[in-house]
């Protein structure tokens, strides 16, 4: 089970890490589960907004300590652009946004819906 942080305010995002602009960089990796499926991840704002999202990540390495938080979670690890993320969320009726984690913690949210 994920957790959020109960103040997102205070994480800081190193633009130049993350290789982008506004929080999310141009290319991002996410977990392809199979039969047109994806990591996925619910978490609760501190002001109770609740996010369904898309699971995505700025490199390898921030998706692998992802599925190691998550035991028991397979798939296979896919480039995509920050504009294909975006459609695949839009394409899922349950999601309303993208997450982006780093270190295993939301650091970012782009609403779809």
């Amino acid at each position: 089970m994920s957790t959020v942080t109960a103040n997102p305010s205070g994480i800081t995002l190193i633009e130049e890490e993350l290789g982008g602009f506004g929080g999310f960089p141009d290319h991002l990796y996410l977990i392809d589960c199979g039969d047109g499926k994806f990591a996925c991840n619910n978490a609760t704002m501190s002001d109770g907004t609740v996010l369904d999202g898309l699971a995505t990540f700025p490199t390898p390495d921030d998706a692998m300590h992802y599925t190691g938080l998550l035991k028991g979670l397979n798939g296979e690890l896919v480039k995509k652009s920050f504009e294909e993320a975006r459609e695949i969320a839009k394409g899922k009726p349950r999601l309303n946004c993208v997450l982006l984690f780093v270190a295993g913690h939301i650091v970012e949210v782009h609403f779809v819906r």
